[in-house]
């Protein structure tokens, strides 16, 4: 049921609630607090924007169950000095320390991938979590088997891959997938969101941010995601469906390295219109 929901005594009738809503739900009533007019109710896509901008709190929009909109409340934004010396220093981990990473702290971080915006705001992105050695073990072992059984024989990919490389690599004890962590988030969603692959990468990015202000190292996982693909046992292990196609994937966990620099990088490329 839609549920627009007005403090009267606590809205100030500053009108932001209304001027910030794009798809014009809300108007002004002959009071001037904000109001939804009867058929504008399905233009809403819970957007959560009018509570978001409310300087007072009398707003609680629809679509949450009565969710109030959680307050900033943890200061002034960063300045843009330290967030480019943090978000420069965030770098992908491949040696990690064998100990997990609590289901606490995990679920922290995905507090935060969860807030990511989304096309439409569908909300559609959906995550797995892997917080065990032996299934981080047989996870990096079925990716394995993966290149060994199929992209070794497939001409149109097998080219992009030393596949002999990374099966021996695997076979001399090194974990050539998740390097050693047995902490991964996987973000998916249905086969037929609109915008499953952005929101994802962003959703996953959020995550990784995160974990790195928690001085949890992370990296993105291409080789399992490619192998998500079309391989039916490594599907089969992560009980995803027909419908589920898995965007993302990082591993995570305490970092036993430190980068003490970042590398350069090609120059920008820009085009001004």
């Amino acid at each position: 049921m839609f549920a627009f929901t007005l403090d009267n005594a606590q809205c100030i009738r500053c009108g932001e609630c209304i001027l910030t809503c794009g798809r014009g739900v809300l108007a002004g009533d002959s009071d001037g607090a904000p109001c939804v007019p009867t058929g504008n109710e399905n233009l809403c896509n819970a957007c959560g924007h009018c509570s978001a901008i409310c300087p007072v709190g009398a707003v609680v929009s629809p679509g949450y169950n009565g969710e109030q909109a959680m307050p900033f409340d943890f200061g002034s934004p960063v300045d843009f000095a330290s967030a480019r010396r943090f978000i420069l220093s965030c770098r992908s981990i491949r040696r990690y320390k064998k100990e997990a990473i609590p289901q606490a702290e995990v679920l922290e971080l995905l507090d935060v991938a969860r807030r990511a915006p989304s096309g439409m705001n569908l909300q559609n992105v959906r995550w797995l979590a892997m917080s065990d050695r032996k299934k981080a073990e047989r996870f990096t072992a079925l990716t394995v088997e993966w290149f060994d059984t199929v992209v070794r024989h497939d001409p149109a990919v097998q080219g992009k891959f030393n596949v002999d490389s990374i099966v021996n690599r695997y076979r001399d004890g090194y974990d050539i997938v998740l390097r050693g962590a047995q902490n991964v988030v996987f973000a998916l969603t249905d086969k037929n969101a609109i915008w499953g692959v952005v929101d994802s990468t962003i959703a996953m990015t959020y995550f990784c941010l995160a974990a790195h202000a928690r001085n949890i190292g992370s990296c993105w996982c291409g080789y399992g995601v490619m192998a998500l693909r079309n391989y039916a046992p490594l599907r089969e292990f992560l009980g995803l469906g027909e419908d589920d196609v898995v965007h993302a994937a990082a591993f995570f966990g305490r970092p036993d390295m430190k980068y003490h620099a970042a590398p350069p990088r090609k120059p920008l490329k820009i085009t001004w219109v």
